[in-house]
């Protein structure tokens, strides 16, 4: 009994090892363990890294324009150089991951003049590490004064896995809907045209905003990032797979033998909006897991409760909080790795099956 629980001592992945330290020459919080590393910014509290040590490889979109920290964002010295209108505080300093909350995209007329940006506060303001966590665990807050709401997160980083619980609060007296949106972006050099393969748990899709909601499915051509030398844009929703209690979608870079991937409950997060740009200034694939497919104002989204059958935004009722969960995990994969048909859990162990195989990649489970 001894040298049994000794070996489950020795072999289970140990907790992340959390210090202060910089990314961009701005303030973050780096939580390590001896397989992965992940960095949160200060500021804006994006995920600006998930780093399998191996690889060494970031596969998270870094902006070519050196990133700013957006509470110290001053509109007549800044403004012109990332990008204008609402959204250039929140360029001012967007990396990789970043939360939409509590709407996804563009404010109001009056909103915009009132001082609300793009996607809302989470991205723009100052977090504080809270000293409630346990041992291996980062908690974080942010205050969201104009919107009345508080936004936490608790982080927690085992062998090659992150997870992540979020809590919104209502702090106002009155009931509200809310959206809520996971905003991940892979860039270079991990997402490569011709080479960089995505792919996901997803059922009936649209392109956004077309009123006709004809059907798109996720197919061959949206799967691998084209090799084109034109510019192009798309932006497009898609249900995730009802038959599903966990969606997920994973990137994977055959050449350097790289996957990175998410899982979320499909409860939580019922739809998956799928975006690409591609221009001189950057090349980018977007990977938002939400709680909506609407893009835009409050006024836009009560408007359209519901799409497919599926709502389209949560209540967040007076004084009341709401919770959800995610996790985000990076793996080597064997040479010529194909894709990702599926992804489970299956007690310890999170089981990456491969597109047309029966080749699996298992790495340790370890909450």
């Amino acid at each position: 009994m001894k040298r049994s629980l000794l070996l489950l001592l020795v072999t289970l992945p140990a907790f992340a090892q959390i210090r202060s330290g910089q990314f961009q020459n701005r303030d973050a919080w780096i939580m390590e363990t001896p397989q992965l590393r992940v960095t949160i910014m200060q500021s804006g509290g994006h995920i600006a890294e998930i780093v399998l040590k191996e690889s060494g490889v970031n596969p998270m979109w870094v902006q070519k324009t050196p990133t700013i920290d957006a509470d110290h964002f001053n509109a007549e010295r800044d403004a012109a150089r990332y990008g204008g209108g609402s959204g250039a505080k929140l360029m001012s300093g967007l990396l990789g991951h970043n939360i939409c909350f509590p709407f996804w995209g563009n404010p109001s007329e009056a909103e915009t003049k009132a001082g609300m940006t793009f996607h809302g506060e989470t991205g723009v303001t100052r977090w504080k590490r809270s000293g409630a966590a346990e041992a291996g665990a980062l908690a974080i807050g942010a205050e969201l004064p104009q919107s009345q709401t508080r936004f936490s997160r608790m982080l927690r980083v085992k062998g090659q896995v992150l997870t992540v619980e979020s809590v919104a609060e209502n702090q106002s007296s009155w009931d509200r809907p809310v959206a809520w949106c996971e905003h991940v972006t892979f860039g270079a050099p991990f997402l490569e045209k011709g080479v960089t393969v995505v792919d996901a748990s997803l059922g009936r899709g649209r392109v956004i905003d077309d009123k006709t909601n004809s059907p798109v499915a996720y197919d061959e051509a949206l799967r691998t990032v084209p090799n084109a030398d034109k510019p192009y844009g798309f932006v497009k929703n898609f249900l995730v797979d009802p038959k599903r209690e966990y969606g997920f979608f994973t990137a994977v870079h055959p050449g350097r033998q790289l996957l990175v991937g998410y899982l979320f409950p499909r409860a939580q997060f019922p739809w998956l909006n799928v975006w690409e740009a591609n221009n001189p200034d950057m090349l980018t694939r977007g990977m938002e897991f939400s709680n909506t497919p609407t893009h835009g104002t409050m006024k836009e989204l009560v408007a359209a409760p519901s799409l497919f059958g599926e709502r389209t935004y949560d209540w967040l009722e007076a004084r009341s909080k709401v919770t959800k969960r995610f996790a985000a995990f990076s793996a080597k994969v064997p040479p010529h790795f194909k894709g990702v048909a599926d992804v489970r859990i299956d007690g310890r162990r999170l089981i990456i099956r491969e597109l047309g195989s029966n080749r699996t990649v298992e790495i340790e489970w370890p909450f």
